[in-house]
């Protein structure tokens, strides 16, 4: 609890009166401290209960993320900045993503934009951690800062295990804290809550001791560079279930403390400059998780040896502008995902050697790439992820379009005509995400010198000049980005003659509809997840296959269309209906699935259940109501009247007589 202590008075001994008044002084302020408390908490509640009104930074979507910032007065330059921090931000399981940025930076620029999500509750005014305070927070599934609080008392150590229980998520900040008593820590220790503090200046071996028996999610120790060697065994010994952080040690001596590291799936140690063999020795004995030492100033051949083949998936590595080609020759029997996270090339020999690896290489922070290096990781079998190259000189783009494997240009945010043509015909391999819109002189190039298959994942929506000129392409047409389509547009792509995919398309006018269903080819619409009665009647008109993969909800005219059709059609979540009261959307059904397994539909009742039972009772293969609840006299005699059929126990099922229809003393129960 916050006190408000009185101001120590001078006062000559055994005067009665002034110990009286020192008595009344302080029951006074005992009195206004407990008149405070409720307010005090119902000012924490009140906070709590507006940060979790806020939009979520897990969002997948970045320009949901985008508007949230826009909303709370986040200028435009400084969206763009963050996004380009985040993008070259080196992070843990090697995804830049918005929230495990907002977590880990220190950057004064970018820690006041967590005010804006949910996850992140700021409390400047609590200075003094309490019991009240952490049962208030319990439940908060997210990572409170408290920047007042200096130092943890034994009792406000204690109250933290009030906070985080069975949250994953939970986490408590304390970047006020730069020391913290063994007592203290001992108390900490049977905390849940994942524990950060950023920036301790020093830790002793008696405080590493206690924090070493923390049994919770996990325990970041940020602003330590260096590690006594005592200090470092008694930390090998934490028993946390995610581990441990050092966010800024720069160097590891410590044996036992890599080997503890080791049984993490993330091992991250971001500022670590020299890796000496033995510790690099230390860190085998993993099993699929990550190795991160973004910040290593050289791997050597010694060091190089004992990190492949250690059992990390994920591998990533600084110092490759020192990275020699012995070095490089063994790093390409990593087989798995290989990161070389600094931004200086390595050499064109050592290029050669590594483009022997065969799983993916990821080269975050390199731009540009020297013509020499690109053409020598030219033989790469694998992926090969570009994550900084925004901009592609002639050079460059000739050198892609030899590259063997695929290749992600992750940062390119516009292709210009030369580009596309040198391109086009690899194009099928290399992948623009960032590429959210082309001009038609670029869209002409694709289509003229494409091979096969023109896909561009990112490209959101197109122009009528640009689909004009994309259907000129004669392939497979992939826009799986596209989330809009005008008339004009579906009308220009209509002329394309090969198949063509819109994965992202989820619902789209009917005029669009009448208007894609004259392309002549395979018409790929896996986003769309129902089907109106004009969008269904328009699509059966298409001349060719049909693939609706997504459609769940589908209205008895559209199926009725769909059913006359003599192309084929591709159902595959048609099955994951909840309710089925449509004979003709049952007839689809039969004639489109060898079995027919209704996971969702719970009744079968109403005027039409008998006669979409005689219609499911011709189900070729198995038939499956297994999740039956009710069901009419007529349908269930119907069913039961069918030698292989999967049904719930028959005693669990609830009759309900057909409208008009009721269960007299006479009717017989078809059970």
């Amino acid at each position: 609890m916050i006190s408000l202590p009185l101001s120590p008075q001078h006062v000559a001994p055994g005067l009665l009166a002034v110990a009286v008044l020192a008595v009344l002084a302080t029951t006074v302020t005992s009195q206004h401290a407990d008149a405070a408390e409720p307010a005090r908490l119902a000012a924490i509640r009140e906070r709590i209960e507006q940060q979790l009104a806020k939009p979520s930074v897990h969002d997948d979507d970045l320009d949901a993320i985008d508007r949230t910032l826009a909303d709370a007065g986040v200028s435009e330059e400084t969206i763009i900045a963050l996004h380009h921090a985040v993008a070259q931000a080196n992070l843990p399981s090697m995804v830049a993503s918005m929230d495990a940025f907002l977590f880990f930076t220190r950057d004064p620029r970018w820690m006041p934009l967590r005010q804006h999500f949910s996850e992140f509750l700021l409390l400047p005014d609590v200075f003094e951690v309490d019991a009240a305070t952490m049962r208030m927070l319990a439940d908060y599934d997210g990572v409170v800062t408290l920047p007042g609080v200096s130092k943890l008392s034994l009792q406000a150590a204690a109250a933290c295990r009030l906070f985080g229980e069975g949250l994953w998520g939970a986490a408590i900040e304390f970047p006020g804290i730069s020391e913290i008593d063994p007592e203290a820590a001992e108390k900490l220790a049977k905390c849940e809550a994942m524990l950060a503090f950023p920036h301790l200046r020093q830790l002793s071996v008696e405080t590493a001791r206690a924090l070493a028996k923390y049994r919770g999610v996990a325990l970041i120790l940020g602003g330590l560079t260096t590690l006594p060697a005592d200090v470092a065994e008694a930390l090998a010994k934490l028993e946390a279930e995610r581990g441990l952080l050092l966010p800024d040690l720069v160097a590891l001596d410590s044996v036992p403390l890599a080997q503890r590291l080791a049984k993490q799936d993330h091992v991250f140690l971001p500022s670590l400059r020299k890796l000496s063999p033995e510790v690099a020795k230390a860190f085998r004995g993993n099993d699929g998780g990550e190795l991160a030492l973004p910040a290593i100033e050289e791997v050597t051949p010694e060091v190089a040896k004992q990190l492949v083949g250690a059992g990390y998936y994920w591998l990533s590595l600084g110092g490759a502008g020192r990275l020699t080609p012995e070095a490089a020759e063994i790093l390409a029997t990593h087989e798995a995902q290989l990161v070389l996270s600094g931004p200086e090339s390595f050499s064109e020999a050592a290029a050669r050697s590594l483009a022997r690896q065969k799983g993916t290489i990821v080269l975050p922070h390199m731009a540009p790439l020297p013509h020499d290096v690109l053409e020598a990781l030219a033989t790469h079998e694998g992926a090969l992820i570009l994550g900084s190259m925004s901009t592609l000189t002639a050079e460059a783009a000739q050198a892609l379009a030899t590259f063997e494997g695929e290749v992600y240009l992750t940062a390119m945010e516009r292709l210009t005509p030369e580009s596309a043509k040198v391109l086009a015909p690899r194009i099928a391999n290399i992948h623009l995400p960032a590429v959210h819109s082309i001009d038609a002189a670029s869209a002409a190039a694709l289509a003229t010198h494409a091979r096969d298959q023109l896909q561009l994942e990112g490209v959101t929506t197109i122009s009528p000049e640009v689909a004009t000129e994309l259907a000129a392409f004669r392939g497979h047409l992939l826009l799986p980005g596209i989330t809009t389509l005008t008339t004009e547009a579906a009308l220009a792509l209509a002329t394309h003659r090969g198949d063509l995919s819109l994965d992202s398309l989820h619902e789209m006018a009917p005029e669009v509809a009448i208007a894609l269903a004259q392309h002549r080819g395979g018409l790929w619409l896996p986003g769309m997840t129902s089907l109106s009665a004009e969008i269904g009647k328009a699509l059966a008109g298409t001349p060719d296959s049909l693939v609706l993969t997504g459609v769940s909800d589908i209205a008895p005219e559209a199926a009725a269309a769909l059913l006359a059709r003599t192309d084929p059609i591709a159902f595959n979540s048609l099955l994951h209906v909840s309710q089925l009261n449509s004979p003709v959307v049952a007839e689809l059904m039969v004639k489109h699935f060898e079995d027919v397994s209704l996971a969702h539909v719970t009744s079968l009742t109403g005027p039409a259940a008998a006669d979409v039972a005689r219609i499911l009772v011709r189900t070729r293969g198995t038939l499956a109501l297994r999740s039956l609840e009710h069901v009419s006299p007529q349908a269930l005699e119907i069913l039961l009247n069918r030698p292989k059929i999967e049904l719930p126990e028959l005693a669990d099922l609830k009759i309900v007589a057909e409208p008009g229809q009721p269960v007299g003393d006479d009717y017989i129960d078809p059970r």
